[in-house]
């Protein structure tokens, strides 16, 4: 979709305001990406004390995840809704003082130079403009410091159509990753790295349709092993994952 970025900001805005607060029941709900979260997670591996920016807080459930591990967070969305739900989530939870929510999109971010010693991202990055957040990321942290994005991927073709079945489930601006979008974004970064999510994984899904929770779960934890092992043996396949971990150092 060939728009400016302040039409992308605003389509992105009136999406996620609308989605802001509903409880997921779907696929998500019943732990889809638990794997890739703890993942992604875990390269936040000194929280306490840190100072981290949530980009794309969402509702707030990273934000919180860090703050209960004794972080001080900014967590900033593009939407009002979402920076809504999470402050009184923050405010609910006790860590009003740890945390500070600001509606900010990911290509203007109103921090000094420096600022933060880790960026968390969790399916935020495919919604922006990649050539100026790229920049944005790399002047806010510190040197040394890191940045930890969670992504879909671009490259399987039942994905795709998947996505094309059902596009109510996000925005017409947003795009998946290609592994060149991975390659270019972390161009001004000291050094990255990447690991892939979810490709034989993804038969689980035919317990969707009919409901069937637990026996969804169990899938999902068999054949995420054997994803682990795929991978570990055909690293070029990744791409033809679902998500990826990108882990980028300044």
């Amino acid at each position: 979709m060939d728009v400016t970025l302040a039409e992308r900001h605003k389509v992105e805005q009136q999406f996620h305001d609308h989605v802001a607060g509903r409880e997921r029941t779907d696929f998500y709900a019943w732990g889809a990406l638990d794997a890739a979260d703890a993942y992604a997670r875990s390269l936040i591996d000194r929280p306490a004390g840190a100072r981290i920016l949530d980009l794309g807080c969402g509702d707030g459930e990273n934000t919180l995840y860090f703050a209960e591990r004794g972080a001080q967070i900014c967590a900033i969305d593009i939407s009002a809704g979402q920076v809504g739900v999470t402050r009184q989530r923050v405010a609910r939870a006790g860590y009003s003082a740890q945390v500070s929510v600001q509606q900010m999109s990911g290509e203007y971010l109103g921090f000094a130079d420096g600022t933060f010693d880790y960026v968390f991202g969790h399916s935020v990055m495919h919604h922006t403009d990649l050539a100026i957040t790229r920049n944005e990321i790399r002047r806010i942290l510190r040197p040394g410091g890191r940045a930890i994005f969670l992504e879909p991927l671009d490259h399987n073709p039942l994905l795709q159509i998947f996505r094309r079945l059902t596009p109510n489930r996000r925005t017409p601006t947003e795009r998946p990753l290609s592994m060149r979008d991975i390659t270019f974004f972390a161009e001004p970064f000291a050094a990255h790295h990447h690991r892939e999510f979810y490709l034989l994984a993804l038969a689980a899904w035919g317990f969707v349709p009919l409901r069937m929770e637990q026996p969804y779960r169990a899938a999902l934890a068999a054949l995420n092993l054997l994803d682990r092992a795929l991978f570990a043996l055909r690293p070029d396949l990744g791409r033809f994952a679902w998500v990826t971990v990108i882990a980028l150092t300044r």
